[in-house]
């Protein structure tokens, strides 16, 4: 019996698309739009306590009265501090938000001729993403009634969705690759060494809050500014819901005009209350505007050569991902500063659907064995030598909350940028006497302030016999290909230790129970 299809899905924060591998070893996009288009917005419109729309409809109902429109919530996805939506006295949380995209994903999956419902799947995330926003990713997908069988990073989708192991292969040589992702919502910069047999990562960068929103921020307000000279009012002040939506769609559309290299300018009707502007922009003053955020993105791949040693002159390949790598100005400003010509496919957008998909298709085969634990399922080693092992580094540091000079600062034992799977150990000493209980807390970041970092957890270990001060304490960190953590903690002199994994349940504080009602409740919505 033909094994089940394992789809790949770029959840992405302002378009998502999914793909598959067909019989002849092709990945294929899905149309996932109401009118045949590749991607689907990652917008939720809620109409009524067990009613949404999703996607193109959410934007386009969004005037209806009492509703309310939630959009690129995959910024704060897994962020403790991150923003959550009430509609009729409930809470939506980002993760929520992403698994009702999710099931209109799986709900279009069914509408294709030919295809088995969307079951097994990879989910894609940015390199950058901390330990919770990559568990909480995965969560989306749980919460969707999906069997999330792998996560993989952004870079290392478009480099396998590229086929940037058989260039290696062909060259016969180890390449050092680029990969620029730069989508709707988000920018991540990913240097990665590849071989016949294996990617491996270098180090990444990247900005949760730069991405083709920012560019269509800058058409949207020269609009509203020419508007204003035109009709001697205020955008703001006249415009009605579906006025602005408008708006925001006709940037959307310029900024793409502008993109192609036939179209020096680009015209459209803005209309508010009663006044109506006819607008025209000029490439030239979109990216005048706009140089600012070019530069923005120029200074995160300055970072990451900081980071990692590695100057432009020493990488050999630069991939374009993303929708908004497109633009003109950003491709200038990227072949200008690496001296380098640039492998972009005909839609950018589709490369990180493509390389889950592909992923999923080798975890099928059997070439990927995945299988971190018995229910926690993560891509870990390779059983045949015609694929390439998929490797990871370190997002960001992490470490243990500790005294020094009398101040809680950040231990690392794991620094940014480390190639996984990776184990440290340190040992470090208690602060007081008479405890007869070790709690560590453990961060995630890149700075000695606690304040700076992310908290994700804690071990400890009690019962035991009073302990001096200064009594050794063993901590060792094991980190998976994956970037899931596990501690170990050990009591030196009696020899007792505590183990856990740094997994949703920690990093959430959540209760198999309190997922299970949010999984049952979110079925139970309609997506109209």
């Amino acid at each position: 019996m033909e094994k089940q299809i394992i789809y790949g899905i770029d959840l992405g924060t302002t378009f998502s698309a999914a793909a598959f591998v067909n019989p002849q070893d092709v990945p294929i996009c899905i149309h996932l739009g109401e009118q045949g288009e590749w991607t689907l917005p990652s917008a939720v419109l809620f109409v009524e306590p067990k009613k949404v729309f999703v996607g193109d409809d959410a934007v386009q109902n969004n005037y209806l009265e009492k509703s309310l429109l939630v959009e690129f919530a995959k910024r704060d996805i897994g962020l403790q501090n991150g923003r959550s939506w009430e509609y009729v006295g409930r809470q939506y949380r980002p993760e929520d938000i992403s698994a009702l995209v999710l099931r209109k994903i799986v709900k279009q999956v069914s509408n294709e001729r030919g295809l088995p419902r969307m079951q097994d799947v990879v989910i894609s995330h940015p390199q950058y993403f901390y330990l919770n926003q990559k568990e909480a990713t995965k969560e989306a997908g749980e919460l969707a009634g999906l069997n999330v069988v792998a996560t993989v990073t952004e870079p290392n989708a478009a480099a396998i969705a590229y086929g940037m192991w058989e260039r290696a292969e062909d060259e016969g040589r180890e390449v050092t690759v680029l990969v620029f992702d730069l989508g709707g919502g988000t920018l991540d910069v990913t240097l990665m060494k590849i071989g016949r047999a294996r990617f491996e990562m270098i180090g990444s960068d990247g900005d949760a809050q730069l991405g083709g929103l920012n560019w269509d921020q800058e058409i949207v307000n020269f609009a509203k500014e020419q508007f204003r000279q035109a009709a001697v009012e205020d955008f703001d002040n006249v415009a009605s819901p579906q006025d602005r939506v408008q708006l925001w769609k006709d940037a959307q559309r310029a900024k793409e005009k502008l993109s192609r290299p036939e179209n020096d300018s680009h015209r459209f009707l803005v209309s508010a209350g009663h006044d109506k502007a006819l607008i025209t922009i000029t490439r030239a003053e979109f990216e005048g505007r706009c140089r600012y955020l070019v530069e923005r993105c120029l200074e995160r791949c300055d970072r990451l050569f900081a980071k990692t040693g590695v100057h432009w002159r020493q990488v050999n390949e630069v991939l374009m991902v993303g929708n908004s790598t497109k633009m003109p100005m950003i491709q200038q400003a990227v072949r200008q500063a690496s001296g380098k010509s640039l492998i972009i496919d005909e839609n950018p957008k589709l490369m990180v659907a493509k390389g889950a998909a592909i992923l999923g298709h080798w975890v099928k085969l059997g070439k990927i064995k995945p299988g971190w634990g018995e229910s926690e399922e993560q891509v870990t080693g390779l059983e045949e030598s015609d694929t390439p092992a998929v490797s990871g580094c370190t997002a960001h540091g992490l470490g243990v909350l500790v005294k020094r000079g009398g101040l809680d600062v950040v231990s690392l034992l794991i620094p940014q940028n480390t190639a996984t799977p990776h184990t440290a150990r340190k040992t470090f000493r208690t602060a007081i006497a008479g405890a007869v209980a070790i709690e560590v807390p453990l961060y995630e970041g890149e700075s000695e302030e606690p304040s700076a970092c992310v908290q994700i957890g804690r071990a400890l270990i009690n019962e035991l016999p009073p302990r001096p001060k200064g009594a050794p304490v063993e901590v060792t960190f094991n980190i998976d290909i994956s970037g899931r953590l596990a501690v170990e903690l050990t009591d030196v002199e009696t020899g007792h230790n505590r183990s856990i994994v740094v997994d949703r349940n920690v990093l959430r504080n959540t209760t198999i129970e309190d997922f299970e009602t949010r999984r049952r409740y979110l079925a139970e919505i309609a997506i109209l």
